[in-house]
């Protein structure tokens, strides 16, 4: 079998350890491994951040997320605060989110850290909420929180029927707060 010249050169031209296609290849490559490194920076810096909790991020995230859960709820606990005053230590905010008018029976509320007080009743100023509405309810019994500025930690249980489906329902709420002066 005889080769000719030209076929050969031709051959030898295309024969190549590196053809140009694999330099651009090779820069994308690079170029992806920078942007890489830099996600992964990235990544590692807000993971330190919210593990050092610097700025209090990890308290501002739990308290924002708390609030969109309940914004749909059908019985939403909107405000709060705990005080020193041993009288009426404990008020809470609730709000009618949804659709039927409803009809609350006593909260119950169990301070679990930073204050005392188990198993206190709430009684509510309006015990019939229509759509939208709000009241407030006051602790009636020795319930309270310790020092002014200083952390609490506390559980509600909100009661309520639905009118229409005459559906009771009693969602918990944990909630934390800092202690307010009375």
């Amino acid at each position: 079998m005889h080769v000719s010249r030209s076929s050969q050169k031709g051959l030898k031209g295309r024969l190549s350890v590196f053809p140009r296609s694999s330099r651009k290849g090779q820069a994308a490559i690079e170029y992806l491994m920078n942007y890489a490194w830099a996600i992964a920076l990235i990544i590692i810096v807000g993971v330190a951040i919210f593990g050092l909790n610097i700025g209090g991020i990890r308290n501002s995230l739990s308290t924002q997320s708390s609030q969109v859960t309940q914004a749909g709820e059908q019985l939403a606990l909107i405000g709060y605060k705990c005080t020193t005053n041993a009288a009426s230590g404990f008020t809470i905010s609730l709000q009618n989110n949804g659709a039927n008018k409803l009809t609350l029976g006593n909260p119950t509320i169990d301070v679990l850290s930073g204050g005392s007080g188990s198993g206190i009743t709430c009684t509510p100023a309006s015990t019939t909420l229509f759509p939208g509405e709000t009241t407030t309810c006051a602790t009636t019994a020795t319930v309270s929180c310790t020092t002014v500025g200083q952390p609490y930690k506390a559980g509600v249980v909100l009661v309520y029927t639905d009118a229409q489906t005459s559906i009771q329902n009693k969602p918990v709420r944990n909630i934390t707060g800092v202690t307010q002066s009375a």
